[in-house]
């Protein structure tokens, strides 16, 4: 013991002591190297990993479409040597594009007779960035899918909001080249006109719809003969106003407005003395489209009946107020004489409701270079009744109303094997115009069309698409707006605020509606 203390008393300890610190440091640097190189390693490792995840979901996107394109030419009856060609082709062609240095191997693909499916399996190797620098060169994984021409068969129905506001910042151009990605995707290029086991229709809406030639076969009609009058029409106009009236003899649409001779000498006003004269007044007369509807007021209100008795479809008469004191009898006459007729005026007569967009119905189809060219040629102005378009979706897509469409674009029954109906809602604002006639606003309306659809036995998987739409918009009693209340489930319910976003949302969409028909 008294020597060890002799030790650490001795003129030497300071010596052994500095010596000791200076070993300390070299062995703090070489741990430090190891943490260092430990971290970097980690931190590799995870770069690796997230970029090799992301070519997987890749090459999964390639297989899936591959497995489809390659069902789909088996169904128009390609043998099975040439499908196994056609898997293989479409798929590398899209793996060629995932870049990285990717290398997978051969793609193999079997059939089930029993079942009808198509499966494709690959395995890939992806080489490493930075994990190679501890000695791991490559990552690895496999993908497979399976798809069956049995089941798939899907009904779509894109509903496109062409009011005014989307004229705005290019809203309108910026929705045509989405909708068109979107088509590529549903229809790839070479089915046009071929695989019918995915259809796609299209409805616009403004604050009308406009039939075009389907409005006959939809609206109920009243004819009124010469003898017809203001007065008659007052009396009548709760009937007349939901119907197509036209005249006996000319067979043309009309509706009725009164004409003054001012009674008081010089200059005429509203304040003047008038003599009110009956007078027919022509569609031809006035700037008022003939073929715009708008909502069913009775039971059928929120339902997929075919139009007939008490569910016929409204027709776009102008907002007459029969009831109307002379001054605003005026302001009618003269709106209507020069054509400045609004919602805003204090006149008899109101045109929102006798004007809608040119773009019509288009039923469903396969077609995809009609498709593009309807949407390409859209225009906007308008209001925002976006209930009218939730309900011409549903109409185009349910069998209630086969007898309208034309042959090929028959919607399939409800109770039909693997099949889907889905509707993809799209607007920039809130619902806000509904016809005078109706008992409840758009927004209602659409709730309640929402909640039809939703349910069995029509079962609609409903995507909604809210492109810049504003906070101030108007929400049901919980906080949502119409967007999230229609979505079949939050994960279907999309935004967007600009043209990338809503571009990556219609293809994001269409995929899913794509992923239908793959079996996972």
């Amino acid at each position: 013991m008294r020597a060890l203390t002799g030790y650490f008393s001795s003129p030497r300890l300071p010596r052994v002591v500095r010596h000791w610190r200076a070993d300390r440091r070299a062995n703090v640097s070489v741990l430090m190297a190891f943490v260092v190189t430990a971290v970097l390693g980690l931190a590799g490792v995870a770069l690796d990993l997230e970029f090799t995840v992301r070519q997987k979901n890749k090459v999964q996107f390639a297989l899936d479409s591959a497995v489809l394109a390659g069902a789909l030419d088996r169904q128009k009856g390609s043998t099975d040597e040439e499908v196994i060609q056609e898997v293989r082709t479409y798929a590398n062609s899209l793996i060629d594009t995932a870049g990285g240095d990717l290398n997978c191997g051969e793609i193999g693909v079997t059939f089930d007779q029993s079942s009808d499916d198509l499966s494709a399996s690959v395995s890939c190797v992806q080489p490493t960035f930075v994990t190679k620098l501890i000695g791991h060169d490559d990552l690895t994984f496999g993908v497979s899918s399976t798809s069956t021409y049995s089941i798939g068969k899907v009904d779509v129905a894109f509903v496109f909001d062409v009011s005014g506001s989307m004229n705005s910042y290019n809203r309108l151009g910026l929705l045509k080249t989405a909708a068109g990605a979107a088509f590529d995707e549903l229809l790839p290029d070479g089915q046009d006109g071929i695989d019918s086991s995915l259809r796609v229709s299209i409805a616009t809406y403004n604050n009308a719809v406009n039939a075009g030639a389907y409005t006959s076969a939809v609206t109920d009609a009243v004819s009124l003969g010469a003898d017809a009058s203001n007065s008659a029409a007052e009396a009548n106009y709760d009937d007349y106003n939901g119907k197509r009236m036209y005249d006996a003899a000319t067979g043309k649409r009309f509706f009725y407005y009164q004409t003054g001779t001012c009674l008081d000498s010089g200059t005429c006003d509203r304040r003047s003395n008038w003599a009110w004269d009956p007078a027919r007044r022509f569609y031809d007369d006035v700037s008022v489209d003939d073929t715009c509807v708008f909502e069913r007021t009775g039971a059928q209100a929120s339902s997929d009946a075919a139009p007939g008795p008490l569910a016929w479809i409204g027709m776009g008469n102008p907002d007459w107020d029969f009831g109307a004191s002379d001054r605003r009898k005026y302001d009618g006459w003269q709106e209507v004489a020069y054509g400045g007729a609004d919602s805003t005026s204090k006149g008899a007569f109101s045109n929102d409701f006798a004007h809608c967009e040119t773009s019509s119905p288009v039923p469903l189809t396969d077609n995809k270079a009609e498709l593009k060219e309807y949407v390409n040629s859209l225009t906007a102005s308008g209001g925002t009744a976006g209930h009218l378009g939730l309900a011409w979706g549903w109409y185009l897509i349910s069998p209630s109303w086969a007898s309208i469409w034309p042959e090929g674009s028959t919607p399939w029954n409800y109770d039909e094997p693997n099949s889907m109906k889905v509707v993809v809602l799209m607007t920039d604002g809130d619902f806000n115009s509904s016809h005078p006639s109706a008992l409840k606003g758009s927004f209602d309306q659409a709730m309640d069309l929402c909640d039809a659809m939703k349910r069995a036995p029509s079962n609609v998987e409903i995507y909604t698409v809210g492109f810049q739409v504003p906070d101030s918009v108007q929400r049901t009693g919980d906080g949502r707006t119409i967007l999230e209340y229609c979505a079949s489930d939050p994960s279907h319910a999309f935004a967007a605020a600009d043209g990338d976003q809503l571009l990556d949302v219609y293809k994001e969409i269409a995929h899913r509606i794509s992923l239908l028909r793959i079996k996972k």
